[in-house]
């Protein structure tokens, strides 16, 4: 069944393809037009060999400016023969869009995702030969209008569409004018879920390509090298050059924000996740006015699990920064370290928010002691890869707390844990006892199986000796054990003493002294 829906399939490529050749070679052909698109009623699931077929005609026509109409104001509709089968090549242009669009919500995934190229393409196209003569740098916002308005009012989800559309927001002015045309139809008073998902994955998805935060004055011919080296979906030969503005991207980009604000993120937890995330990964940099978000990342803090621990990074920025004060902070970073957050995704960057933390050397002796102890403990019931970032942590404590290297402990017998007098349960890192312990957790991790692990519980005992600088824990920067084990070089193991030459078998084989092989 599925090589005979393949086979059908290759034929009306065929078919689309003969009709669309004879049309671009001979006005006799013109019907052919006609057909395609009727084509569009008649099919249900697999469209994109009908989308590909219009995207090929009407980017043909418009390289040629077989649509082009010379509109002279105050003079009557030219009724010539070659005015109205322009008029009517804009007519299916106009239908051709208008099925692609539609194509975005219906059929087939990969036939909607061919459909939001094939606007795509074809707003390029547009971009680059208009409907009318101009002499600047022109770009089909209308264009844009509409792919934006049937991503963001979908009733389903729009999550495969929108990360195909990343590929076009690379672009300087998809960029620009994605986000001027975003921040003028997003805005909704009630807007559902399924709405607050998209329009978030599609600011993300605008803002994943670095907007400048300030206009510093640069030489000339460095101003000129970025243009050349800007991409631009819309360039074309003998145009100006796009005028790229980062202040218009960074004002449209709060106002989108504006909106997000005012509708209840907090209520799904995949929204509230991916309003966290846009806001610190992304808008953080570029907010006018980021105290205003001081509400809601305290408010996701304190909700827990993963959403705090995306919470904590625009936090820490806006202590560093804004002078925002957080009651009990460090407590509530102590009280995320626990089993579960080896579960989440987040964890390498919960450990990288806190070695920024806990970064400075003026803090109190009990509470680094305190986290020390914890993030040892952990170590024992974590994955090699995990108890490798922890300990990296506690080695960049006691290089930075020289003081705490009383806590390394010489020998890990049981009489020593059995009389530990830490208490793991406690959530405030003051009342911990830590200080009173001792690190023996990174001397039983010395015997890991784990070489790399044994490697890292050394560095925490060559810590306490020597006065290295503390490595930083970025998540970029690590490398992962598997993928470190994928680089690895084995050399070639021989499993014959003589090489082989034809498929016989060795002269001297053992094995043809008891079998005859012909």
């Amino acid at each position: 069944m599925a090589a005979d829906q393949q086979n059908f399939s290759k034929m009306i490529s065929a078919q689309l393809r003969i009709q669309s050749n004879e049309f671009l070679n001979s006005r006799k052909h013109a019907n052919n037009l006609a057909d395609i698109l009727q084509m569009f009623e008649a099919e249900t699931e697999n469209y994109t060999p009908l989308l590909l077929t219009i995207e090929v005609i009407f980017t043909e026509l418009l390289k040629r400016g077989d649509l082009v109409q010379h509109i002279v104001p105050l003079k009557p509709i030219d009724t010539s023969p070659e005015a109205e089968y322009k008029r009517w090549l804009n007519e299916c242009y106009e239908a051709a869009i208008s099925r692609a669009l539609q194509c975005m919500k219906c059929g087939r995934t990969s036939s909607r995702l061919q459909a939001l190229v094939t606007a795509c393409k074809l707003m390029q196209a547009e971009g680059k030969y208009p409907l009318e003569p101009t002499t600047g740098y022109y770009f089909p916002s209308v264009r844009l209008k509409n792919i934006f308005t049937v991503l963001l009012d979908s009733e389903i989800s729009m999550s495969s569409q929108i990360a195909r559309f990343q590929e076009f927001t690379e672009y300087r002015d998809v960029q620009q004018h994605g986000l001027k045309v975003l921040s003028a139809i997003a805005y909704r008073k009630s807007p559902t879920q399924i709405y607050m998902q998209n329009f978030l994955e599609l600011l993300d998805k605008l803002m994943a390509t670095e907007i400048p935060t300030e206009n510093k004055p640069k030489p000339k011919d460095r101003d000129n090298d970025n243009e050349k080296e800007m991409k631009v979906l819309c360039a074309a030969d003998g145009k100006p050059h796009f005028p790229y503005n980062p202040s218009i991207c960074r004002r449209c980009a709060n106002r989108c924000w504006t909106f997000a604000c005012l509708w209840p993120l907090c209520e799904d937890s995949r929204t509230h996740r991916r309003a966290l995330l846009l806001l610190v990964e992304r808008l953080m940099p570029l907010l006018n006015k980021p105290h205003l978000a001081t509400d809601m990342l305290c408010d996701s803090l304190d909700a827990g699990g993963p959403i705090s621990m995306l919470a904590l990074q625009g936090v820490l920025e806006l202590v560093r920064r804004h002078n925002i004060e957080y009651p009990d902070l460090y407590d509530r970073l102590y009280a995320m370290f626990e089993p579960e957050m080896f579960a989440t995704r987040y964890k390498k960057r919960l450990v990288h928010l806190a070695d920024i933390f806990l970064s400075s050397t003026h803090l109190p002796e009990s509470l680094v002691a305190a986290f020390a102890k914890r993030l040892s403990r952990l170590a024992l019931v974590a994955s090699p890869e995990d108890a490798g970032a922890l300990l990296q942590l506690v080695a960049n404590l006691l290089l930075r707390h020289p003081a705490l290297k009383r806590m390394i402990c010489c020998e890990d017998t049981p009489a020593i844990m059995s009389n530990d007098p830490y208490v793991m349960e406690e959530a405030h890192a003051a009342r911990s006892r830590a200080l009173g312990s001792s690190l023996w957790e990174v001397r039983a991790l010395r015997r890991h199986w784990e070489p790399a692990v044994s490697r890292a519980a050394a560095l925490v005992l060559r810590a306490a000796e020597q006065r290295d600088r503390p490595v930083d824990l970025a998540p970029d920067q690590e490398t992962a054990l598997f993928d470190a084990e994928l680089k690895k070089r084995f050399k070639a193991i021989e499993i014959n003493f003589i090489r082989p030459q034809s498929l016989a078998l060795p002269s001297g084989e053992r094995l043809l002294q008891y079998w005859e092989f012909a």
